[in-house]
Formats: structure tokens, sequence, C-alpha cells
């Protein structure tokens, strides 16, 4: 039986954990002791390679590894270093280097971490480039981000794990649209979902913005109107 991919991405994990957390540390890191290192296969683009794949599919000239760190055993009332309230890995440099972090202001949902607050505030700007009718994720992942320089979310990896995050949260939304240079390719979209009241946190609206207030039309109900017309 052939070894799969799923089954190769621990085993490299197993093997570069020490001599990562050792180099780490070399350059002033602290890594808490309970960051298990994580590894993912991916083919060149950046997509990650089938789990059941043989493992020989997979090689470093031809494909990508991403790496990260992330707590053993998350807990979901504790904040340990380099995780969220909810025992989410946080991204990043976040991660690596168990720098100390605090939730950006949210509401009774899923706390929202200061890069996905970032991250937010950049696809809101983007959502209002005059002449856009959408925002690519691509688009947005590869050339967006990378303009805006935030710290917290320099590399191509932690842009991708904090872009995963919003979407896993519902925070951010997919969907395909018609791609205007290749019909028969349709591009993926993203979106802020502003109905969360975590992105309404985030991006300052107040309650007042948010409260439907109807418009009085002078004249009979537009109710009493359809049964006249009907009878």
């Amino acid at each position: 039986m052939k070894t799969s991919i799923k089954q190769v991405e621990p085993q490299f994990a197993q093997e570069l954990e020490t001599p990562l957390k050792a180099a780490l540390k070399q350059l002033g890191y602290s890594v808490p002791e309970n960051f298990k290192l994580r590894v993912s296969l991916r083919r060149a683009d950046g997509r990650k390679q089938p789990s059941n794949a043989g493992a020989g599919t997979w090689t470093p000239g031809t494909g990508r590894m991403q790496f990260w760190l992330e707590p053993a055993a998350p807990e979901k009332t504790a904040s340990p270093l380099g995780t969220s309230r909810q025992g989410e890995s946080l991204p990043g440099a976040a991660q690596a280097a168990g720098t100390k972090v605090s939730q950006a202001p949210a509401g009774p949902g899923v706390p929202v971490h200061p890069a996905e607050a970032e991250l937010l505030r950049a696809l809101d700007r983007a959502e209002s480039t005059p002449g856009w009718s959408f925002v690519s994720l691509k688009k947005f992942r590869d050339e967006i981000l990378p303009s805006e320089n935030i710290p917290s979310i320099r590399t191509d990896v932690e842009r991708q794990n904090v872009l995963r995050t919003a979407i896993d949260k519902r925070l951010i939304l997919k969907k395909p649209v018609p791609n205007p240079k290749s019909p028969q390719f349709p591009v993926t979209s993203i979106r802020l979902n502003r109905l969360m009241p975590e992105v309404q946190e985030v991006l300052g609206y107040t309650k007042k913005d948010l409260d439907f207030h109807p418009i009085h039309i002078k004249g009979e109900p537009l109710s009493a109107t359809i049964l006249r017309e009907r009878r």
C-alpha cells in the first residue's frame, strides 16, 4: 500500500518541529512547549494537495510546503499564548513568536483577532473601489493585501491563514461570479458579511446606522388597495 499525502504530512512535521523551534529560540522567539508543528503539502499554485494522493505526487521542486504552529490541545475557555478565546490558532507570526495579542472589539459572537480586523477593513476599502462590481479572492489575497503592508499579515502563509479563518467564521462570504475575460471559467469573489455584528463592530457601524426606519406614505394601506382591485 502506497504512502499517502495525509500520512506523510505528520512525518514531515515530526522531523521539522525540533529544528524549527530551535531556530526560533536562537532568533529570540519563545514558543510554548505545548505548540506542535503542522504541515500542509500544496501544489505550485498554492492549492492543497489531495490528502488521498500518493506521497510521490508532491516534490519540493514543483510543490510548496505550508507549516504553522498550533496548540496540541486547544482549550475553549482559556486564552493561552498564541490562541484565541475559542482555542483557534492565531495567524502567522503571532503563532511562531508567541506574541501576546488582544482581541479586537466584537459582538456577542465569535471573537475577531486584530489581524482579521485589519483584513476586514482592507476588504471594505477594496469593495469601495470605483468601477469594481466585485472583489476577486485571488486579486485580494495576492495583490491588494500585500500592498496594504499590514504588519501582522506580511507573508503569503499569514495572508492565507487569516483569510481562511475569516471565511470559516463567515465574516467573509465567497461566491462564484462570471469571469469578464473568460466566461467559461468563473471567478471566486469575496465580500464582507455586513450582517455579522463582528463585522459591523470592526467597521465602526453604530446601531443608529443599522436600524430600519419605515417610510410613511399618505393614503390607504396597500392591502386595502389590493383587496379592492380583486373585487
